[in-house]
């Protein structure tokens, strides 16, 4: 029942709307007017997040949510698509878009099939949020108290069809601040505290990267100096910590904080730090009823399902904190947030293939 060529037609037309994250307005106008074209009820936020309903084609009473997110990692724009011997590519100087616009693509196809066939369905609730791809911003942003739904599907997942979510850490989001003092660098640098090799000295003394199985962390953005000749009095790092273990996370994230603040006292600097909860963990079963669901629609096609403890946070964290437990199913993407990002179109068919069946049982 899954239309290939609307499919792929509709990520295509996708992927070549700029959204990077903080500039969806151009598609959330565009998502809003596909909705409601497709007899959605739609209602569309102050940010751009979207919420569209459909009531039930059989008297059921639950409502299911459907959710993605419209925003694309990074700062790329001007997406050029190709396909390559059924393999849906980027022209290798962005990223491809698919994460996650290969989910709101899935998405729309299966609210077009129930439209064109009449098929019987639970009261539909769809999400689609801008700002994921910084902390889940959108869904945060959200207000939850309207959301009629209880459990549902979040399309954001990497791998072919039957992959499913069933767990994902905590985020603990860190800005420093390091202050030295400003000296010219040729005639009196010993005059200077560098803050940037204070800061250096700090991420060099920390536990990065990969730390156990269920946690993660990173240094990722550095800002500071103004010139070659002038020793830095400021710079500022931003990064990371996740775990699926909250005590755990705890201990990295403190381990983080006290690299800075031993480097600052050795060196005579000071240091400012904001560490920021971005969300927390949740942890589902196979009988977990959406995660149930999702295997028994995957059986059903011939589908092979497989459950994983997923390394990085969507939006079924936050949902997740109010009460709506949402499995996050794969649509196919693979190597996303480079420029290497692609999609096999099989994969995403067999994803709202998935979602379909899912979502009619």
């Amino acid at each position: 029942m899954i239309n290939q060529e609307r499919l792929v037609n509709t990520f295509l037309e996708l992927v070549a709307i700029d959204s990077p994250t903080g500039h969806e307005e151009a598609i959330s106008l565009d998502l809003a007017e596909r909705l409601v074209g497709l007899g959605g009820e739609v209602l569309r936020d102050e940010h751009g997040n979207l919420v569209a309903r459909w009531p039930g084609a059989d008297g059921r009473a639950d409502w299911l949510m459907l959710s993605a997110h419209m925003d694309t990692a990074g700062t790329d724009v001007g997406i050029k698509p190709q396909i390559r011997d059924g393999v849906i590519y980027s022209d290798g100087t962005t990223i491809l878009g698919g994460d996650d616009k290969s989910g709101v693509a899935v998405i729309l196809e299966v609210l077009s099939v129930l439209q064109e066939r009449n098929l019987s369905h639970p009261p539909l609730e769809v999400v689609i949020t801008v700002s994921e791809e910084t902390g889940l911003l959108g869904a945060r942003l959200l207000d939850k108290s309207q959301l009629l739904s209880r459990r549902g599907y979040v399309m954001d997942s990497g791998g072919p069809a039957g992959i499913i979510v069933v767990s994902a850490p905590s985020q603990d989001s860190l800005q420093a601040t390091v202050r030295g003092k400003k000296a010219h660098a040729g005639s009196e640098p010993e005059r200077g505290i560098n803050a940037i090799r204070v800061a250096s000295e700090a991420i060099a003394a920390m536990p990065l990267g990969r730390i156990d199985e269920e946690t993660t962390a990173n240094i990722g953005v550095i800002e500071g100096g103004t010139a070659t000749n002038i020793v830095p009095d400021e710079v500022r790092v931003r990064g990371e910590a996740r775990s699926r273990d909250d005590m755990k996370l705890a201990h990295q994230t403190a381990a983080m904080a006290r690299a800075f603040e031993a480097a600052a006292e050795r060196n005579g600097a000071r240091v400012e730090l904001k560490i920021k909860r971005m969300y927390n963990t949740y942890a589902w079963t196979e009988k977990t009823p959406t995660v149930a669901a999702a295997i028994a629609a995957a059986e059903r096609l011939g589908l092979t399902p497989r459950t994983k403890a997923g390394g990085g946070g969507t939006d079924a964290n936050i949902y997740a904190e109010y009460g709506i437990q949402c499995a996050v199913l794969s649509t196919g993407q693979q190597d996303v947030h480079t420029p290497n990002e692609h999609i096999a179109i099989s994969d995403m068919v067999n994803s709202a293939r998935w979602l379909l069946e899912a979502t009619t049982a």
